[in-house]
């Protein structure tokens, strides 16, 4: 006599199973999310200090200005930089170029004295050395001012009567706001360049809170965190 055995799940063990996995689900998607969100911030900030740490560079190697700006066309062959302050755009890359065009005088030496030299505006002859397109939904860039500009001596420099703010701001922020990540830090991120051209991201939400007033008043779309 055949004795036939049948294996499966029962009713207690699927439920079980389905729990378990709904626990799994609740916990990893969040995780998940948010753990993209801090990747796609972070890379978008350090990119932005990468471009200025490399103006600076440059216009110390070349003994030339050498500017970033922001732009709503990087890629652009004539990029129209936007240097005023910005809130929250979700289109704004930014450039870097040698802010002077190419010209030298009789000994060599570089001539500076041109009208469009230094003026923060990508002009006939100047040299386009790197583009950066807009980090895109949902990250948001805020500038207090729009370029910053480096002389030879690797200071920043004011390009005609342009803003010339004594610390550069720009503002990175998503969907999450300004909301806390983990202590002190914050979802979101701050470039701060000082007059000695140094480039630095913050995190702390101590580091935003000379800035957020006039970010927020200007609908920066960053709200602070309750």
């Amino acid at each position: 006599m055949n004795t036939r055995h049948e294996h499966g799940f029962t009713l207690w063990e699927l439920l079980m199973t389905l729990l378990v996995a709904g626990i799994i689900f609740g916990i990893g998607i969040p995780n998940v999310l948010e753990f993209r969100l801090n990747a796609g911030i972070t890379a978008a900030t350090n990119d932005f200090v990468t471009a200025t740490l490399m103006a600076r560079t440059e216009a110390i190697k070349r003994q030339a200005p050498v500017t970033l700006c922001l732009t709503d066309d990087p890629l652009a062959a004539t990029p129209t930089c936007l240097p005023n302050n910005v809130f929250g755009s979700l289109s704004r890359g930014y450039v870097v170029f040698v802010d002077e065009n190419d010209n030298f005088d009789a000994d060599g030496a570089r001539v500076l004295t041109d009208v469009t030299d230094g003026n923060a505006a990508i002009d006939a002859g100047e040299l386009i050395l790197a583009r950066t397109v807009a980090p895109g939904d949902p990250i948001r860039i805020s500038a207090n001012c729009g370029y910053v500009s480096f002389s030879p001596t690797g200071f920043t420099r004011r390009a005609l009567a342009l803003c010339f703010p004594a610390m550069r701001a720009v503002l990175f922020c998503d969907s999450r706001g300004e909301r806390v990540a983990a202590g002190a830090l914050s979802s979101a991120r701050i470039v701060l360049t000082g007059r000695a051209g140094r480039a630095q991201a913050l995190q702390e939400r101590a580091a935003f809170t000379p800035y957020m007033a006039g970010f927020n008043g200007g609908g920066a779309l960053c709200p602070v965190a309750p």
